[in-house]
């Protein structure tokens, strides 16, 4: 037997294909997430990728629910001031422009990643959530840092960000409503139900995503979004009952939105197809600002629809908790290096 067949044998990871597209078609068809309507009166709010798409959308609905400062976090500043403008336009109702601020962010680049997280920890007297929507879904390798970059946008710096301001979020919850708690909010996807990740056998599981020869488009995308939910669900295991921030994975459902502006004109078919499936990116980012203010019961969930829904099942087998388990510790390891002590200074203390 090969090493790597044998490799193989150490991850058997089998996606129930039927039952998620069962679960797709249906959400899609048949559900419309509710209208958010619970107030974010008094609370800060980030959302990163907020000029355009769901995160303007969710941006929008949480300006409307009275937000007291909401940080749209973004690549351009120029883009940035046309998404706050369009806020703006859209809400008369409300007099205090100056509630919204235009932050850069560029997941691509660690060092602008952490300007980031210490401008949020030098400036802001609290965070109540953080909305990480920001990614990409890039049908070209590139390589930023070392990393490829679906990798690098998607999950390396996703979570630098969120794990460089858990601190911040959780300080702030001193100073929550009794009946309110932090918020952070990791945008996943259906997609993580779609592969069966064979990067994971490998012994370096970067190195293997680091491999061009092994790079498409739509096996990438679903790897990172089913890495998000491995780490998310690892880091809230090893939290444990030590954090007050409510932490949880929210997934939009298919929308129209710009996350595919550079794949070119899809065939008529799919167009078509699309068409009768696609959300609006305002009936999708309803999902966001659901997850932003659910209840303790999403803490380490999968929520669709504004309520928790299970992961792929086989997360949940003996596989699973090992896949879980080596997604964590191999990504942390690298997250240590861009920022030594992060894993200490976010709660986990036996890492």
């Amino acid at each position: 037997m090969s090493a790597n067949s044998s490799n193989r044998e150490d991850f058997p990871i089998s996606p129930k294909l039927g039952k998620g597209l069962r679960l797709f078609f249906y959400s899609q068809l048949f559900v419309t997430p509710k209208l958010p309507t619970q107030s974010f009166a008094k609370q800060t709010v980030i959302v990163t990728g907020a000029n355009s798409g769901l995160g303007l959308e969710a941006a929008q609905h949480f300006y409307q629910l009275n937000s007291a400062r909401l940080i749209l976090a973004v690549r351009t500043i120029a883009k940035g001031q046309e998404a706050k403008e369009y806020i703006l336009r859209n809400n008369p109702q409300r007099s205090d422009p100056d509630a919204i601020e235009i932050w850069s962010l560029d997941l691509s680049s660690t060092k602008l990643t952490l300007a980031f997280a210490d401008r949020v920890k030098t400036d802001l007297p609290r965070l109540d959530i953080l909305i990480n929507n920001a990614g990409i879904n890039p049908p070209e390798w590139k390589v930023y840092e070392g990393y490829e970059q679906a990798i690098q946008v998607n999950v390396l710096n996703t979570f630098l960000l969120a794990l460089s301001l858990l601190p911040k979020l959780e300080a702030s919850a001193t100073l929550a409503e009794k009946e309110s708690h932090p918020h952070l909010v990791i945008v996943s996807s259906e997609a993580h139900r779609l592969t069966n990740f064979p990067e994971i056998n490998a012994p370096e599981l970067y190195a293997k995503l680091n491999e061009k020869s092994n790079f498409s488009q739509q096996p990438r995308y679903q790897a990172t979004k089913l890495m998000e939910v491995l780490f998310t669900r690892e880091l809230v295991a090893r939290l444990g009952s030590s954090t007050r921030v409510i932490i949880n994975l929210v997934n939009p459902g298919l929308c129209t939105s710009n996350l595919e502006r550079n794949n070119g004109k899809p065939p008529t078919v799919l167009r078509l197809v699309r068409r009768i499936l696609d959300r609006t990116t305002e009936v999708g980012s309803r999902t966001l600002v659901l997850g932003a203010s659910a209840p303790a019961s999403s803490h380490g969930e999968f929520q669709s629809d504004g309520a928790n829904q299970d992961v792929e099942a086989w997360i949940y087998t003996e596989v699973g908790q090992r896949a879980q388990k080596k997604v964590f510790e191999q990504t942390l390891q690298i997250l240590e290096a861009r920022k030594p002590g992060i894993a200490y200074e976010a709660g986990l203390r036996d890492v």
